[in-house]
């Protein structure tokens, strides 16, 4: 595996990191290599509420391609953002983050810190991450499991669901014509739905959110493909 070239300070730091005061609260070097895993969780400490987005590529033989799923992102406070990126191969990854101040009416988010991954030894390819809707993030909503699911996934016919989502009144999973019930146990959600019967027929698989105990109308907050 050839190291990609970068251009000058494209790793590390980009200007508007120190401006908006941000934080690395791990992975605090922009090289970073991965051995012997498939994923990396990196903790960025953000001081006010942020809107982030992110951008991975896989970069291979002076060609980068851009990836699809490999990235959740989720927060449990005002001032604290973590990031999830799965990595399908071995190789190497430039992982590049954009954020600005939520109360910033600005629609284009600046790039705030650049990375690359140096990917050996993956054993177990990860598979993209649950997708995640806005209210998933605006809310603090923590996904503790299933952060990923397809049609191979192991326990499908009885996988586990368990999460937090503040101000939730009822949160079920739903898949074909069946809906699957959590139940509340401190703060968190928890329970487990029967989706053997679905797999490796493109299934939607949805986690769902009623926040009023007088409608039955649900927020739609993670959604799954088996």
């Amino acid at each position: 595996m050839a190291r990609p070239q970068v251009k000058d300070n494209y790793l590390g730091a980009q200007p508007k990191f120190s401006e908006m005061k941000l934080k690395m609260s791990s992975h605090t070097e922009a090289n970073v290599k991965v051995t012997g895993d498939n994923e990396v969780k990196i903790k960025l400490k953000t001081g006010v509420p942020v809107k982030l987005t992110t951008r991975l590529y896989e970069s291979t033989d002076g060609t980068d391609k851009l990836l699809e799923g490999y990235v959740f992102i989720q927060r449990k406070d005002k001032d604290a953002v973590c990031l999830h990126v799965g990595f399908p191969s071995d190789g190497f990854f430039k992982f590049e983050i954009f954020a600005n101040e939520e109360s910033n009416e600005a629609e284009s988010l600046p790039n705030v810190y650049n990375y690359l991954f140096e990917v050996n030894r993956n054993s177990k390819p990860a598979i993209p991450y649950a997708k995640a809707y806005t209210k998933f993030y605006t809310d603090y909503c923590q996904l503790d499991e299933p952060m990923a699911l397809c049609s191979t996934s192991s326990g499908l016919d009885n996988m586990k669901f368990e999460m937090v989502v503040p101000g939730a009144e009822k949160v079920s999973v739903h898949c074909g014509e069946e809906w699957f019930h959590l139940t509340k146990k401190g703060s968190e959600w928890e329970g487990r739905a029967d989706l053997g019967k679905y797999k490796g027929k493109n299934s939607k698989v949805t986690v769902n959110a009623n926040y009023d105990k007088n409608s039955n109308s649900f927020s739609v907050l993670l959604d799954y493909t088996i």
